[in-house]
């Protein structure tokens, strides 16, 4: 099996888990802080729509997300309640618009391509591969600190199916 089908792979098993992560949380419950400084549910879900940005990109995706460019302006601050962050409606709609197109982009994207030597911070991700291998970390990631979050607030597990 190719390193692009794992990718692929991985990239479907983050679009069905967003969703099952987010299953039975309100928005009142996606706004709650456990401790101060620390990113609620709704911040989180925002992020991982912001990291599915690089995605879209690399699989020449346009990526349009009015409330994006202002929430990345934010994403260097402090976490507050002072930060103004969509619905958990919107942001869920947001990645089940985008989850399938850039699935498509990506798939369409050469070997050759993802071979290119990028400037990136980790030699090891240095090529469009690597960036979206480390992508995939970042999601999986996120996904795992939502599902921590899920608990604290009383919440079932998140279910894999």
């Amino acid at each position: 099996m190719s390193a692009k089908k794992r990718l692929l792979d991985q990239y479907d098993l983050h679009a069905l888990l967003f969703n099952n992560v987010l299953v039975d949380i309100s928005e009142e419950e996606s706004a709650v802080r456990l401790v101060p400084g620390i990113n609620n549910v709704k911040w989180l879900a925002g992020h991982l729509v912001w990291g599915q940005g690089g995605l879209a990109r690399m699989g020449g995706v346009d990526f349009n997300i009015a409330w994006l460019d202002h929430y990345n302006t934010q994403l260097a601050q402090a976490p507050g309640p002072e930060l103004p962050i969509p619905a958990l409606q919107e942001i869920k709609a947001a990645w089940n618009e985008y989850a399938g197109p850039i699935r498509d982009g990506l798939e369409k994207v050469s070997q050759e391509v993802l071979d290119s030597p990028i400037e990136f911070p980790m030699p090891a991700f240095a090529t469009l591969e690597g960036l979206w291998t480390f992508i995939n970390h970042h999601q999986a990631y996120t996904i795992g600190q939502i599902g921590i979050l899920r608990r604290a607030l009383s919440k079932d597990a998140m279910k894999y199916f």
